[in-house]
């Protein structure tokens, strides 16, 4: 039953959400081509949204992938963000994923994201994007993805374990966007929400350690990090936790507390003048300008 009304619960969230995005401030001189199917089959949550500026330049990529809980939206919510991270300079892939409960889990969805960035790196060039500069943002529970995505280019026998081929990619920055990335804190409601995402019997499935981070020893190996959150962010703590870990295993890493946005306020006010710099801090080490066509 009160799996069942979570769900429900996220749903209704999406539906807000998406309501929020106001798209008069998105730039039409970005293209954007929708549900692009990266499996070849018919379903809506195996499909990607692609925008940028066609300009002439070479440019880097960033994967985006959707929060929702794990349970709950889509692509569309982060249409504004990725509009403004091609503003920037940027070809950016929004990913979806199978969405868990009830049928499935989140190894699927980390198995759907591994498959749909082979497409991205075979395609890339198509759309003017270098495989070779490659960026990931994750959003809420979408950061636990990134994080897993990142992790799987620098961990082999994290591969194998997921049933994964070898990558002949890597990432060179992470963003994770008020993460949800102590999900494996002891509490009952984190508890029961394992359960829910995860599947029955989740804790003696060898892929689940791989992203109880703090035990992670490969979180050493992970790119530069960006963290971002603010003042009225519900999983604000997790940040700093998160931040916590990464120091500790001498990752690169700088945490952004600003403003007063909300939970993933990037998404529905990236037009502000702080998160525009927020944005733009993201991509400014690409060397954009330097690379043409």
């Amino acid at each position: 039953m009160i799996n069942r009304i979570m769900k429900s619960s996220g749903q209704k969230a999406y539906i807000r959400d998406l309501a929020r995005i106001d798209e008069s401030r998105m730039d039409k001189s970005v293209l954007e081509y929708r549900d692009i199917n990266y499996l070849g089959d018919d379903s809506i949550e195996h499909t990607l949204d692609i925008c940028f500026r066609e300009d002439g330049k070479i440019k880097p990529i960033v994967i985006d992938i959707h929060g929702g809980g794990f349970i709950s939206h889509d692509k569309s919510v982060d249409r504004l963000f990725c509009n403004y991270l091609a503003q920037n300079g940027a070809v950016v892939f929004s990913v979806n994923y199978r969405l868990a409960y009830p049928e499935f889990t989140v190894m699927n969805q980390i198995s759907d994201i591994d498959k749909a960035v082979s497409w991205v790196v075979k395609h890339a060039g198509e759309y003017g994007g270098d495989a070779n500069r490659l960026y990931i943002v994750g959003h809420s529970s979408g950061g636990v993805l990134a994080l897993a995505e990142s992790l799987l280019c620098v961990d082999s026998k994290m591969r194998e374990e997921y049933g994964l081929p070898p990558r002949t990619y890597s990432y060179s920055k992470v963003m994770l966007d008020c993460g949800l990335m102590h999900f494996y804190k002891n509490s009952i409601a984190y508890n029961g929400m394992r359960d829910m995402v995860f599947g029955k019997g989740y804790k003696k499935d060898p892929r689940y350690s791989y992203l109880v981070f703090e035990k992670n020893e490969m979180l050493s190996k992970l790119p530069e990090v960006t963290i971002v959150t603010n003042a009225k962010d519900e999983l604000k703590a997790m940040s700093y936790y998160m931040k916590g870990l990464l120091d500790k295993a001498g990752v690169k890493n700088s945490l952004i507390d600003s403003g007063e946005d909300g939970h993933m306020g990037i998404l529905f006010n990236s037009y502000s003048e702080a998160n525009q710099g927020i944005i733009s801090e993201f991509v400014s080490n690409c060397s954009i300008s330097n690379y043409s066509s």
